[in-house]
Parts: structure tokens; sequence; C-alpha cells
């Protein structure tokens, strides 16, 4: 007995504590200084959101203790929302990566023909990489916890918020693992989460907004609204339980419905911790199975069965030509390479969901609802078309060159008659275009209300004719400075995921900080908004598809004058996109002067 035990305990440390991935990559990968930097950008981040909030709220010295305390409470619950939102893209980040640098360098081979079990590899990647993603969280909790000095925060709700985002981030992360284990193209994987991490999270919470889906049995708040069945799968519906912004119904209340419903109802953020512990530990121990199993390149049961079926030689490869642009450059990135991020499930997924948001709402609007309330869905819906444009664009110009290095093609590519400037603005121009579809989405959306508006009596129109073309123009300068600055992070890097990490997370840190200035410059009922509004991305596109939101009051709007405003929009558009477009033209100038530079000093780095 004791001998058996003792075995067992041996096994489960060598498979945590000991795995030497785990010890590797800790002791090696966190004492550099680019984990510092990270760490320092995020919890710059989570600072500037409660500064940003303490000043917003107009806290003075002569507040009460109840003001305080409130203060503090809304603040709290912001700064919750942000750390849950960095988890949710952090986590694939750092673990998708764990694979796909091993398959880069071409040691992931090597490290199945070691010695360690299916279950060490899988484990020491997944937690050597969430060993990070904890760091963050622990780094930020003295941030949270100085919200209890003014009041209004329980430590019991650090507690339950932390335990939710840290959750959260192990989902994630597992579920990353699981992907790179199972499937192939490990590079598109990160950008292929993004996408359903972003669609998950807007489409369950939207649902969870809709009184369809809420429990008769609980309580409303202030508000209204009610408790949704789907708070426990959902980490925002369930964080928005363990803040006391929507009231959970107590056990009692729930006797008419099964003993699993009842806890499931009852406790939400509870449930959702559990939810996504068992899940996670289903998806490791699927991803065991898949460890020494055919990868990418090699031929597999399934692959030699569909080759006998469909009468091919197992490993043959066929395609149909294609007519390659004077620029093959060019033609790469945005037909073979770009596209093929977004390919098949994401492409539907992207362009699909667009289209039925877009359907929806003119449904909605024809249904008769008010002006008011279209408009403002209209402008949740492409802001969010927006997110995913920049999501898109950014990650993908990330690993333009990168990829290129890891591949040893750039080499190749370097020897060619190709000059810098042809190689950059063949780059730039694909990713472009590759994002040129999907700004099509929002343009269509908005056209088809502006065509709406003019036949449609004056007390029915949503947006002008001419917002079609200004939401066209201002998201392709947006979309474009996304492609040129991740192009240009992508030069100065050689690993894929340390380009992506950068430019997404320096595009996120931006659109906030433009949008939160934006709003305090837009905001007031002054026309000199909708000049200023368009120069921040999201506060922009609000503004072109919800002209309302820039006024207090719909007296206000109509005092100002649509004529004005549709002016003053147009004239904000068009110096926005000179703007966006000059700071493109400067860098791709710069970009093309350093080209050769920057290569040859990574060249003799190697």
């Amino acid at each position: 007995m004791n001998d058996s035990l003792r075995r067992l305990g041996l096994l489960l440390w060598r498979l945590v504590p000991a795995n030497p991935i785990l010890v590797r990559v800790v002791h090696g990968a966190s004492r550099r200084v680019r984990h510092l930097w990270v760490r320092f950008a995020y919890l710059t981040f989570l600072l500037l959101v409660v500064l940003v909030f303490i000043v917003s709220s107009g806290e003075t010295g002569g507040a009460t203790l109840s003001e305080m305390a409130k203060n503090a409470s809304t603040i709290f619950m912001v700064a919750s929302i942000a750390q849950l939102l960095l988890m949710c893209f952090l986590a694939p980040v750092f673990t998708a990566g764990a694979i796909t640098q091993e398959r880069d360098a071409q040691t992931f081979n090597i490290l199945i023909s070691t010695p360690l079990s299916n279950a060490q590899i899988v484990l020491g990647s997944l937690m050597s990489r969430l060993y990070f993603v904890f760091m963050l969280l622990l780094a930020g909790l003295p941030i949270f916890l100085m919200l209890m000095v003014y009041g209004g925060v329980t430590f019991s709700q650090i507690v339950q918020s932390f335990a939710i985002a840290g959750c959260t981030a192990t989902l994630t992360g597992t579920l990353a693992i699981c992907i790179s284990m199972i499937g192939v193209g490990t590079r598109r994987t990160i950008l292929s989460f993004y996408v359903m991490i972003g669609l998950y999270l807007l489409l369950i919470y939207a649902l969870g907004q809709w009184a369809g889906t809420w429990i008769d049995e609980a309580p409303a708040n202030t508000a209204g609204q009610r408790l949704s069945w789907l708070a426990p799968y959902h980490p925002f519906l369930s964080l928005d339980v363990a803040l006391n912004r929507v009231p959970a119904p107590d056990v009692a209340l729930l006797a008419g419905r099964g003993s699993i419903a009842r806890l499931l109802l009852a406790y939400p953020h509870h449930a959702y911790v559990f939810i996504t512990l068992v899940v996670s530990a289903g998806m490791v121990v699927v991803a065991v199975f898949f460890v020494r199993q055919p990868k990418e390149g090699e031929v597999g049961i399934l692959k030699a069965v569909f080759a006998r079926i469909s009468g091919r030689e197992i490993g043959d490869r066929r395609r149909k030509p294609r007519n390659v642009w004077n620029n093959p450059v060019a033609w790469r990135e945005a037909r073979s390479r770009a596209s093929a991020a977004t390919r098949g499930f994401l492409n539907v997924i992207l362009i699909g969901g667009g289209l039925i948001a877009a359907i929806s709402l003119v449904v909605f609007h024809m249904e008769g609802a008010p002006v008011v309330n279209t408009a403002e869905r209209l402008a949740v819906v492409v802001m969010v078309e927006l997110g995913l444009v920049l999501l898109a664009a950014t990650n993908t110009a990330a690993t333009a060159m990168t990829k290129e290095k890891e591949s040893q093609t750039m080499d190749l590519l370097l020897t060619t008659p190709l000059t810098s400037r042809y190689i950059v603005w063949g780059k730039l121009r694909g990713l472009v275009t590759f994002t040129l579809p999907l700004i099509a989405i929002p343009s269509g959306t908005m056209l088809v209300f502006g065509v709406h508006g003019l036949f449609a009596p004056a007390g029915r129109r949503v947006v002008p004719i001419e917002a079609a073309l200004e939401i066209a123009l201002i998201m392709f300068a947006y979309a474009a400075a996304a492609c040129l600055f991740a192009l240009t992070v992508s030069l100065h890097s050689r690993k894929t995921v340390r380009a992506v990490m950068i430019s997404v997370g320096s595009v996120v840190f931006v659109c906030v900080i433009l949008t939160v200035i934006g709003n305090a410059i837009s905001e007031g009922g002054r026309l000199g908004g909708a000049f200023a509004a368009p120069f921040a991305p999201f506060t922009g596109v609000r503004m072109l598809a919800d002209p309302t939101a820039l006024f207090d009051s719909p007296a206000q709007f109509a005092a100002a004058g649509q004529d004005k405003l549709r002016l003053w929009s147009a004239i904000g558009t068009v110096a926005a996109s000179t703007v966006y477009l000059a700071f493109i033209a400067a860098g791709y100038r710069s970009m093309v002067h350093n080209f050769d530079r920057v290569m040859r000093r990574q060249s003799a780095q190697m």
C-alpha cells in the first residue's frame, strides 16, 4: 500500500511540479525581459482603466463615504471586466504559441521521441504557458485590493472575480492546446481562436440580454434585467452575478426545477468555475491521445481511407491553376497566405455572421421598432464588425514577415531581383486587399439603411445615404493603419507569437485610449464632436451609425440640425482618413528604408 502511494505521488510529482517542460520554460523564459514588459503593459493598462474612471467619476475630497464606496464599486466592476477580457485573449496567445514554437523550431518531433509521456507533454506545455497568465493575475491583485479601502468592494467579490478570470484563462488555454495537438496549420490557431472567442462572447452575451432567456424566478435589478439561464456558461454573465449587477434567485424559489438546474441557476458564478474546470480536464484528456498521432505532412488512417475512396495516391496534392497578379507578393498575401487564415469555416463565420446580423436589423426595423433602438443596435453591430476587422488584419499582418523567417523562405525571397519596396508594397497591398470583403459587410449594412432612408418618412430614417461611403472610407483607413503597424512589428520580430502579442496588445491599447478620449471630446451635444469622432475608431463608427449618441437628448439632436451634423461628420471623416493615410505613407517609407538594414542585422544574429 505504501509502495503504491509512493509511486502515485512520484507520478503526480513528475506530471506537473517536476515536469521538465514546465521547469525549462519557467526557469528560462520567465527571466526574459520580454515577459517583464508584458507584465508592465498589463499593469499599466489596468491602472489606466482605474485612473480614467476615477477621474471621470468626478470624485473630490469632499465626497461622502457612501459616494466613495459607490465609485469604488463601479471602478472595481470596470476593472474586473477589463481583466476578464484580457484573459480571454492573452491565454490563447501564450498557450497556442507553446506548440507553434516547438514545431516552427522543428523540435516537436524531438520532444515526442523522448521518454516523456503524452500527459507530461500536454500538461507541461499547458501549465508552462498558464504560469505566465496566472502571474499576470497575481500582479494585478494589489490594484483590486486598494479599492477595498474606499468600501463597496468585498474580499469575496475579488476572489470570485479572479476565479472567473483564472478559469476562463484555463479553459481558453486548454482549448488552444487541444486544437494545436489535434489540428494542423498551427499559425492559424491564434487568429481562428480569437474569432471564435469573440463571436462566442458577443453572441451568448447578446442572448443573455434577451428577455426570452431570463429566469422567471430571478428577481429583477434596478434596470429591470433578470438572470439568464446562459449565465453558468458565459464568463461575463457569471461575472455580473459575482459583482451583484444581476441578482441570482434563491434555491427555494427554484423548487419546480431539477436538482442540477437549481444549483446552476442559484449559484451561476460558482457553477461557471466548476464547469470550466471539468471541461478543461476533459480537453486535456483528449489532447493526450493525439500527441503522437500523425500530424501535418504525415499520413494517418483517415487520410489513407479518403485517398483510396477518391482514387488519389497517398500524398498526392493537386490544385487548379490560378491567375497571379502583377505583384506576386501581394497576390500571395491576399489569396494564398492571408486568406488561408479565414478560409472555409472562419470565412463563413465572419462574412455570414455579418449578413445574418444585417438581415436581423432590417427585419427588426421593418417590424416597427423605434428608430433610436435600431440605431443603437446598428452601432453595436458595426463596432463589433470593426473589432473583428482590426483583429483579423492585425493578426494576419503580424505573421506576414515572421512566417517567412520561420519557414526560411525569406532568404529565398531576398535572393530574387525583388527590391525592398516591391516586397513591402506587395505585403501591404495583399493584406489590405484581404480586409476588403470584411469591410464590405458593415458598409453594405449601412447602405441598406441609407437607401431605405431615401424612401422612408422623415421619422423613420436611421442613417443618411452618405454614411455608407464614410464608414467604408474610415474603416479602410483603420484597417490599413493596423496592417502597416503589425507588418512593421513583424519585420522587427523573429517569432510569430511575439509579433502577434505585441501587435494585438498595442492595437487594443491604442483603440481603448482613443475611444476614451474620443468619447470625452465628442459627447455633450457639440457639432465639433462630429468632426472629432472619426479620429477614434470605435467612436467614429458609432457616431456614423448612431448620430444621436453625440447628444444628451433627442431635443439637443433636433436643435443641432441634421444637415450641419452630416456636413461636419463628412468633413471629420475625410480629415481623419487623410491623417491615417498620411501615417501609413510615412510608415511605409520608413519600413522600405529600414528593410535591408533590419534583415541584415537579424541574419547576422542568427
